[in-house]
């Protein structure tokens, strides 16, 4: 497609900005790009300047940051194509917010209790619906938040199954209907399927990824046997090691961000990076200052190339990225200037699988959840009171029943709740069993949560990258983001 007014200008600020416009002027760039788009002229400055590419190894490990960038489509200024036998809308975008609602779905919860504690999804109409565009055309991921689907060509759905089932992975993408055209180019809408479907099962609305926990979806995704551990891929794959995360990050992440912070820029290689990971004794005292301090604004930028690391982490289709928070003894992000307090919305972690890639590899399009841990403090806010004020009109049983208390603990929640469940419940098989009813709502809340994964799309431009833009959320201090893999 047609690059965006002003890239030929911004290419050149770019290469000036990083010492590699030397040997084209900015009026060549500008006819470059008229004629023939960002990619192009990316593949035609690279071929003059001559830096390698991230995975490219080399005696210094230098790299350069592709040109490649994400073009922003608004709504309604593309066509929305509809055929006979398509079915659902365009798009959908994942709410964050969970609510009580009444039936909503498949259910794994108890008969007579239509009431459930949701993560609805809504619809996105075409005409508000603006897209994020991979540079060559290939495919368009909504732009919102969490949407839940991507359209692109037969051939990045083909290339990605091919990858994702050497891999191992639980999941494959399938066109499910609808089209649109952009670009001049007619981009087919695509959604997850399970390995062994084909399409969508009929009745469900998504298709559910065991959880919702982030590593556990991304390992599964990725073709791992274990929940939660992955293969940290540094230099291109040259060295490697293996992680599993606890509640909060692993010893080995940790232990990486120490060396790369007591190492000048560039003088650290994957063997020593290897190294520094496997001794996980790395106790210097505060660790996240130290290391948010040393890359802050680039300053270990040459590091980053050399081993493949945050806006340099390139994982391919079937493998993921992993963001890592580094603790700092005074809980702020060192990575940024002044140094910032994150609050209670620091993440540990977070994990994303890449599924599908543009074809000339600029952008990729990973699939991904998070916990969403709501379900205690809605039960007791919101469900509980729906269903306790249901039970009061069930006349003599409402004796047996009564309301939560403020200081009431979570033993004393769970057995009013039973209660609670106990009287609404009409089959014998749950109301004589004392807290299956509520086991069987949770497990209900899990096997929904497992259906609220999105997609989102990251690209080869400076801010582009899955390290820029999870950095520039708020969710982590002093980021360190790695390649990962299956074991």
């Amino acid at each position: 497609m047609t690059a965006a007014p002003g890239t030929a200008a911004r290419v050149w600020a770019d290469l000036s900005g990083r010492g590699l416009a030397t040997r084209a002027g900015a009026d060549t760039l500008t006819a470059l790009q008229r004629s023939a788009g960002n990619a192009a002229l990316s593949r035609t400055v690279g071929s003059a300047d001559g830096p390698r590419l991230p995975h490219s190894p080399g005696p210094t490990g230098s790299a350069r940051r592709t040109v490649q960038r994400i073009a922003t489509v608004p709504g309604g200024s593309y066509p929305a194509d509809r055929e006979e036998g398509d079915r659902g809308p365009h798009f959908m975008e994942q709410e964050q917010e969970a609510r009580v609602v009444a039936g909503s779905g498949a259910t794994l919860g108890p008969r007579g209790v239509p009431e459930r504690i949701r993560f609805p999804a809504r619809e996105v109409k075409p005409a508000e619906a603006g897209l994020r565009v991979a540079d060559d055309g290939t495919l368009a991921v909504l732009d919102k938040d969490e949407p839940k689907e991507f359209y692109a060509v037969q051939q990045v759905v083909d290339n990605a199954n091919a990858a994702l089932d050497a891999a191992g992975s639980i999941v494959r993408l399938a066109l499910q209907g609808r089209s649109i055209t952009v670009g001049g180019r007619r981009l087919s809408r695509v959604q997850p399927v399970l390995a062994q479907q084909t399409q969508q099962p009929g009745g469900e609305e998504f298709v559910s990824l065991v959880r919702s926990t982030c590593i556990t979806v991304a390992c599964k995704l990725m073709g791992s046997s274990r929940d939660k551990t992955s293969r940290v891929m540094l230099g291109g794959g040259t060295g490697s090691f293996d992680i599993t995360p606890g509640s909060d990050s692993d010893p080995r992440i940790s232990s990486l961000a120490g060396q790369i912070a007591s190492s000048p820029d560039g003088g650290l290689d994957v063997s020593g990076a290897v190294g520094a990971a496997g001794a996980r004794d790395r106790a210097a005292p505060d660790n996240g200052r130290v290391y948010g301090e040393a890359v802050r604004n680039g300053g270990r930028d040459g590091t980053a190339a050399r081993l493949g690391v945050n806006q340099h982490a390139s994982p391919h289709v079937g493998e993921g990225y992993a963001i890592f928070s580094m603790a700092a003894e005074d809980e702020r992000d060192h990575s940024v200037q002044p140094p910032a307090a994150r609050g209670d919305n620091v993440w540990g972690y977070h994990f994303a699988a890449v599924v599908a890639s543009s074809l000339d590899g600029s952008c990729r399009v990973t699939l991904e959840n998070y916990a969403r841990n709501d379900f205690d403090r809605i039960a007791r806010e919101e469900l509980y009171d729906t269903l306790y004020q249901r039970a009061k009109k069930a006349g003599g049983w409402f004796s047996t029943v009564s309301a939560l208390n403020e200081t009431d603990d979570q033993q004393a929640f769970k057995r009013k709740f039973d209660d609670v469940m106990r009287v609404l419940c009409t089959d014998p098989a749950i109301k004589e069993v004392q807290g299956l009813p509520r086991r069987r709502l949770q497990e209900d809340f899990e096997d929904h949560t497992g259906r609220a994964w999105f997609f989102r799309v990251y690209g080869g431009g400076p801010g582009e990258s899955f390290h820029e833009q999870q950095a520039a959320s708020g969710y982590f201090n002093n980021p360190l983001t790695v390649r990962v893999a299956r074991p």
